[in-house]
């Protein structure tokens, strides 16, 4: 697509072409060229910004950009590069050749040997220890050393009152969290323990009633009529003519 915009493109410059979204912009034959320029300069930006800054690492880190680059063929006779993109062309080349040449002989990378165990670890450094009898504040200034040291002693036993403070107050607040949820589960525990009687007993006397209704011999009395007809009679341990 590239070379079939070199007819048109004699007087077009590299910087004149921008990618743009627009629907009929994508679809126009400058679309692939102006890919393939901001991709040029992109890698052409990239040399200059990490040439000598990678620990002399440059060829083979820019390794696979340098081959992508020689695949491109300005001046093939079968499908020729128009002008502008060559040039961009070579101004990649010449910016990543830049970047992976380096002044200094050194092995390859892949031939060193990895860091040792020394050199990977973090260095670590002897904690700078003060004396706290020698600390002296500004409001100890003017004062006897029997007095400093008297106040001193009294600012670190409100301090250590305070920390022990807080400390029981939050032991004491997670206790009583525990109780609670203790209690909380028992009586959780309890409560479906009577529900689950309460509904065996309502089961047992609808299936007493139910039969009753059923009558054929199979149940006399029961409900709620037996019962009141029963403490009529007084042989419910109600006296006469009581109510319920």
């Amino acid at each position: 697509a590239v070379a079939d915009f070199d007819e048109k493109s004699k007087d077009v410059d590299a910087s004149d072409l921008q990618i743009s979204l627009e629907k009929d912009k994508i679809s126009s034959e400058a679309m692939p060229a102006a890919i393939l320029c901001s991709t040029l300069k992109l890698v052409a930006m990239t040399g200059e910004i990490y040439g000598g800054s990678l620990n002399d690492a440059e060829a083979e880190v820019l390794d696979e950009v340098s081959r992508s680059i020689l695949l491109l063929k300005p001046k093939s006779k079968s499908s020729p590069l128009p002008l502008f993109v060559a040039i961009a062309v070579a101004e990649a080349a010449q910016s990543i050749s830049s970047a992976s040449s380096s002044a200094t002989n050194r092995t390859p990378l892949l031939r060193r040997s990895g860091a040792t165990a020394g050199q990977l670890a973090i260095k670590s450094y002897a904690p700078r220890m003060e004396d706290p009898t020698r600390y002296a504040m500004s409001k100890d200034k003017g004062k006897s050393q029997r007095q400093a040291i008297l106040d001193r002693n009294r600012r670190e036993y409100k301090r250590e009152h305070k920390a022990a403070t807080r400390e029981l107050r939050l032991d004491a607040a997670f206790i009583e969290n525990e109780r609670r949820q203790a209690k909380q589960k028992r009586d959780n525990t309890a409560r479906e323990k009577r529900n689950k009687n309460f509904a065996w007993l309502e089961e047992e006397q609808a299936t007493m009633n139910q039969q009753v209704r059923m009558g054929g011999g199979l149940l006399k009395g029961g409900g709620i009529g037996a019962a009141r007809a029963k403490a009529r009679s007084g042989k419910l341990g109600i006296k006469k003519g009581g109510k319920f």
